[in-house]
């Protein structure tokens, strides 16, 4: 009898080991229900905990994931045109790098090509000045330099603009320009005249060369008021100290070529905080930097060269470099932006100008680029005559 009550649970023989004469048997049979109640009870409990812990142990794989979806999406959002084989945002070793939003706005120009002061022609090198909150434009073919306030719709006359010509008060297509900000001066590469010309922004002194004889291209200038040329004649950068004639080469000088030591008609420079020299090295479609006293550059950009040693690309242009070290490069011929970022062997696409039949259409060609403090894009657009900006994007 013992056994038998042992063996009450099993649910199968129940009914064969219960007596066929009991006077207990309604409540032996309530018994049984209310077990059977328990132990469906506690198999859905069960199964809701196991359910519970699967969510649980899920739910950080999902938001993951989530996360990446968004912003991939994100990315491609802000990126005009730009192929799956471009968007190589996955293998990026970190995430200080610069996106901007398309929505451009028309900070200069955009009213046709001419001499108005609502209009520049052909521009090319430009200086931001976040203080006065004024864009600097080298108008080439309008022979001078607009000095065009954030917001307005025209812009003023600030060096130049007496036809094209060889006398101090003349222009004669204008590369470059930056500005001398402890002196108050405009310092202008005059291409056409082969020197640099300072002008005052106050109009207290008369215009003045200050480097004669030299086929300049671009210009800038350091914290410490020292200027940086770059040249064609011997495919160099020459420093000019504050105060001093005679210029040092600070890059290439070596001739034109394409070794770590040389550059090939530089066109545009940037000078980082720790004063390395950032060369956009036209002719051989390549970006090299300079660290301080170095005798050969870094080549940041990849440099395609063909079997007959001759450079296949001529794309890179303007440049400019992000508080991350990271070099934005404008390409001609190829109508985009690239960012290669720190330490990178890829660039990826930032956008591209795009066209009508292939919108958003942002620009015709981009060639000069640069930065403002809070790091919105300016991009010259020549075939369109003006300057567009692209405001950063926070997100």
């Amino acid at each position: 009898m013992n056994d038998k009550k042992q063996n009450n649970d099993n649910f199968d023989s129940i009914n064969d080991k219960i007596p066929t004469i009991s006077t207990n048997q309604p409540r032996i049979l309530f018994i049984n229900i209310l077990k059977r109640k328990k132990f469906i009870w506690i198999t859905i409990g069960v199964i809701i905990i196991l359910i519970l812990l699967s969510i649980i142990i899920s739910l950080p794989i999902i938001m993951t994931k989530k996360k990446n979806t968004s912003h991939s999406t994100t990315i491609t959002s802000t990126t005009a045109a730009i192929t799956t084989e471009e968007l190589s945002f996955t293998s990026m070793p970190n995430n200080n790098y610069r996106k901007w939003n398309l929505n451009f706005s028309i900070v200069a120009g955009g009213n046709g090509y001419g001499n108005d002061l609502n209009q520049v022609n052909g521009p090319q090198g430009i200086y931001i000045d976040d203080d006065k909150q004024t864009i600097y434009i080298a108008d080439y073919h309008s022979h001078r330099i607009v000095g065009w306030k954030f917001g307005e719709e025209s812009g003023e006359i600030v060096a130049g603009g007496n036809e094209r010509g060889n006398n101090l008060n003349q222009l004669n297509n204008p590369s470059d320009v930056t500005v001398d900000k402890i002196n108050d001066l405009l310092i202008i590469c005059d291409k056409g005249n082969e020197r640099v010309v300072q002008w005052s922004r106050q109009n207290q002194i008369k215009p003045k060369t200050i480097i004669p004889l030299i086929e300049c291209y671009g210009i800038t200038i350091d914290n410490n008021g020292d200027i940086y040329v770059s040249e064609g004649k011997k495919h160099s950068v020459i420093q000019f100290k504050q105060g001093e004639a005679k210029g040092t080469t600070v890059a290439g000088g070596k001739g034109s070529g394409y070794n770590s030591n040389q550059l090939n008609n530089p066109s545009y420079i940037f000078i980082d905080k720790q004063y390395s020299i950032y060369v956009s090295d036209y002719q051989s479609g390549r970006i090299t930097k300079w660290i301080k006293n170095a005798k050969e550059g870094i080549i940041v950009t990849k440099q395609p060269i063909s079997d007959n040693g001759q450079s296949q690309s001529s794309d890179s242009f303007g440049m400019t470099v992000d508080h991350f070290g990271n070099v934005y490069v404008s390409e001609h011929d190829t109508f985009r932006i690239v960012c290669w970022l720190v330490g990178s062997k890829e660039s990826y696409t930032v956008m591209k100008g795009g066209s009508y039949e292939q919108p958003p259409y942002l620009f015709s060609a981009s060639t000069v680029i640069s930065l403002d403090r809070e790091e919105n894009l300016y991009v010259v657009d020549p075939y369109n005559h003006r300057i567009v900006k692209f405001d950063v994007d926070v997100n």
